[in-house]
């Protein structure tokens, strides 16, 4: 094996100095995006992942159903680990996600400064040009906009594991140290599948920096299988997975390989010029399939030339040669012939091909900006990065944030199946913010989009049954559940619209054949989705209309503990304890829930008709003085006092 490329000398002041100047753009870059909610797949591949949210990262890894982080176990682990240090939540997998990048932006720094001085290149620049490029090239890319995908989306944790491992890898091989090589590549193969492609780029990276020659590759190929060997962790582990309906030639749209590369070919000049000009961007977008070869001509055309031109470059400039397959290998796996239906662009496969492009354009305007102008232009461009990467961290702050943002960028009139999710997940948050009129003509215009998921079709029967359509909307659940068993979120709103109809047609009775068929629904729900509140709530209301009291209770309680964000389960839930005699235990409930929202006055008068409905009069009385104490103005409770006698 020949001898790795000599240190580029320097003192550990000089290398401090660089790797604080990357860390801290960096930190200013994404500074808050640990605040960030989870958005768009973080709910099913974390949130609503009980495996994981209960520390199990093998399980949620390799347990069905398919989820975005399955056949992943070193995401799953790494999630865990973060919900262990920080509890369960969003901020832990943000704050990780915030660090990795920091992280591999010092590995990528200590990887081109070693780099820019390989045999390959040595000479090219002074000592001290060369780490002022790696300082510059390290900064901007740390910074980039165009990573918000992979850093403030907190599922993205595979792309940047992999990422690392990637670069760690290329790092190690430059300093001779084979046996992290092997181990930081096993690792990323337990990161993400894109990682697929690293033993084909190991050989390209060694020829292009380190040897003169193909030939001499001769001399590595024993390690080179050795690294090869790293497949199988990637094998075991899509093996071991769940298999995924969305991706590969049979996928659930009947999107052909053809048809993928075709509409990828647009799509890759796309991440080229995100790399350059990033903006406008988007965490979601809908972009059409290429069904027709013609509209692919022109874009196909300037793909195949940048790859006759990486070809070309690999004869006369070998680590130009490398970026050009850098670019398209990392890109391969999605970008290819291998159709991924859900998302036919991601701005997180980017990531790391960004760097093809910024690594030229950064040499070739240091070679030949004027020397005084060099420093000012680097700073004008890291301001535009960090801008845009703020930007880009405002848009993933929360869900209805990120659909706002997604849907003010779609294309107008484009009825793509990725349309439709923008469509109807932007109504879903309007829905939710009461806007009932303005989500229903999203959810109307989802549905006449290409292949409407289960989601869309089933915010659409919600919508009908609030807009008056009740019978149409209710049919629409039932179908929704008997074709989806499987759907939690389906049965739970049948059982849920089941019930609500049940009070729309009067006084109900306990004898309701409607009820059986709710209970039934809610119980498939919650055994499929058991942190749902509203269908324990739903579930609860069931058993209190049948007179199950003890189930009634059981359930509300249940509902309860899974947070305060809706105050029903508790009401109900003194309801049911007055029911069974069990009075003392409604106050503590009620006392925990006032300190936690010390100035909620609508929580207060529910608590008070709770009492008066109880007979307490003396503790209503109280209340309703705290009410006032509260609010001196609120006409309500001083009525009410008044009526007391108080």
């Amino acid at each position: 094996m020949p001898p790795p490329p000599a240190r580029l000398p320097t003192s550990p002041w000089s290398l401090g100095r660089s790797l604080g100047i990357v860390l801290l753009v960096g930190l200013v870059a994404w500074w808050g995006a640990w605040h960030g909610a989870f958005v768009f797949d973080d709910h099913p591949a974390i949130e609503d992942n009980e495996a994981l949210r209960a520390g199990d990262w093998w399980s949620a890894a390799f347990a069905p159903p398919h989820q975005p982080l399955a056949n992943r176990p070193l995401a799953t682990l790494t999630i865990a680990l973060d919900f262990w240090v920080f509890g369960v939540g969003a901020f832990g997998p943000h704050l990780t996600n915030v660090l990795l990048q920091l992280a591999n932006g010092a590995v990528l720094l200590l990887l081109l400064r070693r780099l820019l001085r390989a045999p390959n290149l040595a000479g090219s620049w002074a000592q001290a040009h060369a780490s002022g490029l790696a300082v510059a090239i390290a900064t901007l890319w740390v910074a980039h906009p165009l990573a918000a995908d992979a850093v403030a989306y907190a599922t993205q944790r595979s792309t940047l594991l992999f990422s690392g491992c990637l670069l760690l890898g290329l790092w190690a091989t430059l300093r001779g140290r084979f046996g992290l090589v092997v181990l930081a590549f096993a690792a990323g193969m337990a990161s993400k599948e894109d990682f697929v492609v690293a033993p084909l780029l190991l050989p390209l990276f060694v020829r292009a920096f380190v040897l003169p020659d193909w030939r001499a590759l001769a001399a590595w190929r024993s390690r080179f299988m050795v690294v090869a060997a790293t497949w199988s962790v990637l094998v075991a582990c899509v093996w071991l997975g769940p298999s995924n309906a969305t991706v590969g030639a049979g996928n659930e749209l009947q999107v052909t390989p053809f048809d993928w590369l075709c509409t990828q070919a647009s799509v890759v000049l796309h991440y080229l010029r995100l790399a350059l000009v990033p903006w406008p961007q988007r965490g979601a977008y809908d972009w059409d399939f290429v069904r027709d070869c013609t509209a692919a001509m022109l874009p196909g055309l300037l793909v195949l030339a940048l790859l006759a031109a990486t070809v070309v470059a690999w004869r006369r400039r070998p680590w130009l040669g490398f970026c050009g397959a850098w670019f398209f290998l990392l890109l391969a796996p999605t970008s290819s012939v291998l159709p991924i239906v859900t998302e036919v662009v991601a701005e997180r496969r980017a990531y790391l091909p960004m760097l093809a492009v910024l690594v030229p354009v950064l040499l070739l305007v240091a070679r030949h900006l004027p020397v005084p102008v060099r420093p000012l232009a680097l700073a004008a461009l890291l301001v535009v990065a960090v801008l845009g990467a703020r930007a880009r961290v405002a848009a993933y702050a929360d869900e209805p944030t990120f659909w706002a943002d997604a849907f003010a960028k779609r294309t107008p009139g484009c009825r793509s199946h990725l349309g439709a999710q923008i469509l109807s997940n932007h109504g879903a948050m309007l829905f939710s913010a009461g806007n009932v009129e303005a989500a229903a003509k999203l959810f109307d215009e989802a549905m006449s989009c290409e292949a409407p998921t289960i989601e869309e079709r089933l915010h659409h029967a919600v919508s009908l049954q609030v807009r008056g359509r009740t019978a149409e909307g209710l049919a629409a659940l039932e179908q929704l559940a008997r074709d989806n068993p499987d759907h939690a979120e389906s049965q739970g709103s049948l059982g849920t619209a089941l019930l609500q109809g049940i009070y729309q047609d009067g006084a109900p009775k306990a004898d309701d054949p409607r009820l059986p068929r709710a209970e039934a629904a809610l119980r498939r729900a919650l055994e499929l989705s058991p942190r749902r509140q509203a269908f324990w709530n739903s579930l609860a209301v069931v058993h209190e209309l049948r007179q199950h009291w003890q189930q009634a209770e059981a359930a509300f309680r249940r509902a309860t503990e899974l947070g305060q964000q809706r105050i029903e389960p508790f009401v109900g839930r003194a309801r049911m304890l007055a029911r069974l005699g069990r009075g003392a235990e409604i106050q503590p409930m009620f006392d925990a829930l006032f300190q936690s929202r010390p100035d909620d006055v609508s929580l207060r008068l529910l608590y008070v008709n709770q009492l008066l409905q109880n007979g307490d009069r003396a503790r209503a009385a109280t209340m309703l003085r705290e009410v006032l104490r509260i609010d001196p103005h609120h006409a309500e409770a001083a009525a009410a006092l008044r009526q007391l006698g108080q």
